[in-house]
């Protein structure tokens, strides 16, 4: 994911998310904040049930088959994968059916829920926050008036600015050489800066907001970073 990228990404893949988030508030979806999908296995031929909250049965999953998890709440996850027949199928499933190389994945997918939540609120009242990843910021403050990027062998910071501009209106005093009557009239205009707001990104990670007096924003929030799966 590059810096530099972020506003293509933003534009053609964040809005489907949010259309599903609106009508599955409680789920959070992997394509929020995993490029690539994860693969989990069928430990068990657990239901596969048409709704969250259980419903119509849909089959039993394949033990042993590849499975791909799509969403998630606290309690369900929502996978794509295998009928006992072998045939294809999509729905919701009991997490205990499932296990993943990771031995810590139900403690990690977890925290990635809790941090889902906690962003999606700050995204709502267009607020940033230290721990967000440059797509998220983009969400909130969309394309950066300028931004600077550096690559080391350590990895890539960079460093985006959003400023806030105003048109200010400038004017003389015309006399008419007919009347003598004194007129304002409109000489120039010049674009003045209204705020600004400059974001540090360590490895499209935020790691300091720097904004200027007038903003009147709160301070800003600290969520946990994005978790690694593998």
């Amino acid at each position: 994911m590059k810096i530099l990228l972020t506003c293509a990404l933003l534009s053609c893949g964040i809005f489907p998310v949010v259309a599903q988030l609106d009508a599955e508030p409680d789920v959070v979806y992997v394509e929020e904040f995993y490029e690539k999908p994860i693969k989990l296995k069928a430990e068990k031929a657990g239901w596969i049930f048409a709704t969250k909250k259980g419903g119509t049965k849909r089959g039993a999953l394949q033990i042993g088959s590849d499975v791909e998890l799509v969403g998630f709440t606290e309690k369900a996850y929502k996978i794509r994968g295998k009928r006992q027949n072998g045939e294809g199928v999509s729905g919701w499933v009991s997490p205990a059916a499932l296990t993943a190389k990771d031995k810590d994945f139900a403690k990690k997918i977890q925290a990635v829920f809790e941090r889902q939540i906690v962003v999606r609120e700050l995204i709502e009242k267009k607020e940033i926050a230290i721990g967000m990843t440059d797509l998220e910021v983009a969400q909130v403050l969309g394309k950066p008036t300028k931004s600077k990027v550096r690559r080391t062998a350590k990895g890539q910071s960079a460093t985006l600015e959003y400023i806030d501009y105003e048109i200010e209106n400038h004017y003389t005093n015309f006399r008419d050489p007919t009347t003598g009557a004194v007129y304002r009239q409109l000489s120039h205009q010049t674009k003045e800066e209204k705020s600004k707001t400059v974001v540090e990104l360590e490895n499209n990670i935020v790691n300091a907001i720097e904004e200027s007096e007038d903003n009147g924003r709160a301070r800003h929030r600290i969520v946990a970073t994005p978790i690694v799966f593998w």
